[in-house]
């Protein structure tokens, strides 16, 4: 059921309560010397940017991380009065907002610092920043040499107060000697800076597989974004038990279509059915995000083979290379192309079928769209937080 009552025709449930669950356990994993910060960025890796937010505080996440600013605006207007840090560089023009919602923004490149420092100065304020240092993702940051030359105009800037200085790792899960390089790199910067008399309170670069794979390397505050919502991440198979998934993406079957051995199904008729079945026609597609996926560009010629063949296997029908859905919790694959607003499954071997009966759906979080309802259970959130 949603808020008014009705009974959605597909719809996102995200469990807030499991979701307190994990933010609590990351906090025991840490202990009490290290912060917590909850990433949010994404509305929250899609499971909602304001009412996840509001969880991660209540159960003792020390700040929030989200990527634009507009983020963090809609953050504050909802009453959450925690620290934000800004991961991306403000674009010109961006300062004002960032003053005006006390918001943390990183610090990459010394304009950035010069345009800040001079909107906080009109203002009359002082806010609080992150110096982002690269050592190794090639996206933001300071390079350590352009940093030694920048740091006396850098922190001589007295509207800028520098909480925390931090890098990004690029391989946590599947590099350990690139990690313990770009670590190595940034504590060398934090030891150069701290040798001119500049310290920060905050020093971070663990994310969630970092956080897991390496305790030494926790300092005094960590991003976890993928464990708060109840998975590893990719490259970390086990380690840390008792995470609660916090997402299903559901519809429902709103039709039932008899069709013989030989039909095809779909646009382009792509897929031809075997035997005689009965197919249930499902109201998602791509424009809510269900069949979208992102295709990273093949590591290598075994990495390029997986996608082949797991490519042909779609294509022939063969199981391994399908996409499945759950109904009453057994398997039905996906046939046919998935369309712009409606999709078909296979439920000629599941018995008990009916219209209007809940189908579990598999889609990747952050690009199912917003359009598709949310519906929030487990715990109410507190406003003000």
């Amino acid at each position: 059921m949603d808020n008014n009552g009705t009974t959605p025709a597909r719809w996102v449930e995200i469990d807030l309560a499991a979701i307190a669950h994990n933010v609590a356990q990351v906090r025991r994993l840490l202990g009490p010397e290290v912060r917590l910060m909850a990433v949010v960025k994404a509305d929250a890796y899609g499971h909602g940017l304001v009412q996840v937010s509001r969880v991660a505080i209540s159960q003792g996440a020390a700040m929030l991380g989200v990527t634009h600013p507009e983020e963090g605006v809609l953050l504050r207007e909802a009453g959450i009065a925690a620290p934000i840090l800004i991961f991306r560089p403000l674009l010109p023009g961006e300062e004002e907002a960032a003053v005006a919602f006390g918001l943390t923004p990183s610090i990459s490149e010394p304009e950035q610092a010069r345009r800040l420092a001079a909107v906080c100065r009109r203002a009359g304020r002082v806010l609080p920043v992150h110096l982002k240092v690269e050592t190794g993702m090639s996206r933001t940051g300071f390079l350590p040499e352009v940093l030694r030359k920048e740091a006396d105009e850098l922190f001589s800037l007295r509207e800028l107060e520098w909480e925390g200085i931090y890098t990004h790792f690029a391989a946590a899960a599947g590099d350990p000697d690139f990690t313990r390089r770009q670590f190595r790199l940034f504590t060398g910067v934090v030891r150069d800076l701290a040798e001119r008399g500049i310290y920060f309170p905050l020093r971070h670069a663990c994310n969630s597989a970092a956080a897991l794979l390496y305790p030494e390397m926790r300092l005094d505050m960590v991003r976890i974004g993928t464990l708060l919502y109840g998975q590893l991440p990719a490259g970390v198979a086990a380690g840390f038990p008792g995470l609660k998934d916090a997402w299903s993406f559901w519809t429902r079957v709103i039709h039932l279509q008899r069709v013989r051995r030989g039909a095809t199904v779909g646009y382009g008729r792509t897929y031809r059915l075997r035997r005689d079945t009965t197919l249930a026609v499902l109201p998602v597609g791509y424009s809510d995000g269900f069949g979208v996926d992102v295709i990273p560009r093949p590591s290598g010629l075994l990495d390029l083979a997986k996608v082949l063949v797991k490519t042909a296997g779609a294509y022939f029908g063969i199981p391994w290379g399908m996409q499945y859905v759950s109904i009453n919790g057994k398997p039905a694959p996906v046939v046919g192309r998935v369309g712009m607003e409606l999709s078909c499954v296979d439920v000629g071997k599941l018995p008990d079928i009916e219209i209007g009966v809940p189908v579990r759906l598999q889609a990747r979080r952050t690009v199912l769209k917003a359009s598709v309802p949310r519906l929030f259970t487990g715990v109410q959130e507190k406003e003000g937080i």
